[in-house]
């Protein structure tokens, strides 16, 4: 009797739609060994359909975002199911070193022949290691310009994971604390059962328990102002 071997999912995140459908064509080319479970074009999305698919292996691209990479990066490698290869061209400017200390267990470069991209994936998924040269001239960059790494403490991560409505709840529960759920619901114009659904998840994502906890922890934490995130971060990955 045959014993049928799971396939190894991985997920694509990437804004370029030419991309996304290289890797996916490359990948799923290979089944049964692998395939591609999901796509995801923003970090907001990525952080959410990471949670739902659970996949082996996530490819994770740079590119002008509201969240920092680096801190979603942190986020994902939260898992340790969950191994985060980083994707990066020769001509970009990616932070490597601090990438592979949020979390990120391999760099390959998109310029590299296919089959490096599908050794670097089974390495990942089976032997934690997926480093190819792009690792050491990340490395000798970073070393060069003598930056300080940007530790993603673990709240930083936790945070990364809240999608902007979160956020957005967040802040409302801040500004006025002893407001009923349906006057919340509201003025953000949304149903009373989705307000519950979000506190859940916000809840799950920061590891709190109720609504007293969430108060004084978004005041700890700095997540009160009204002020909507950035429109990139891509300025401070240079």
């Amino acid at each position: 009797m045959t014993t049928q071997i799971k396939p190894i999912s991985v997920m694509l995140i990437d804004c370029r739609p030419l991309v996304l459908m290289g890797l996916q064509d490359l990948i799923n080319a290979r089944k049964p060994q692998m395939e591609v479970s999901g796509q995801a074009t923003t970090y907001t999305k990525a952080l959410d359909l990471a949670d739902q698919l659970r996949p082996d292996v996530i490819f994770f691209s740079f590119f002008p975002d509201a969240l920092n990479p680096l801190a979603v990066v942190a986020g994902l490698a939260r898992s340790a199911e969950m191994k985060v290869l980083v994707l990066k061209s020769l001509y970009e400017t990616v932070p490597v070193a601090q990438a592979i200390e949020a979390g990120a267990r391999g760099v390959v470069l998109a310029e590299d022949p296919t089959e490096s991209i599908i050794r670097a994936i089974i390495q990942v998924h089976h032997r934690d290691i997926g480093l190819d040269r792009a690792w050491v001239g990340g490395l000798s960059d970073y070393a060069a310009t003598g930056h300080i790494p940007l530790k993603c403490n673990s709240e930083q991560a936790k945070q990364a994971r809240l999608t902007l409505r979160e956020r957005e709840l967040i802040r409302a529960i801040v500004g006025d604390p002893s407001a009923k759920y349906m006057c919340i619901a509201g003025r953000l114009g949304i149903s009373e059962h989705t307000v519950h659904n979000h506190l859940s998840n916000i809840y799950q994502k920061l590891n709190l328990v109720n609504r007293i906890d969430l108060l004084i922890y978004a005041q700890k934490h700095g997540l009160t102002n009204n002020e909507e995130p950035p429109e990139s971060t891509w300025v401070q990955l240079r």
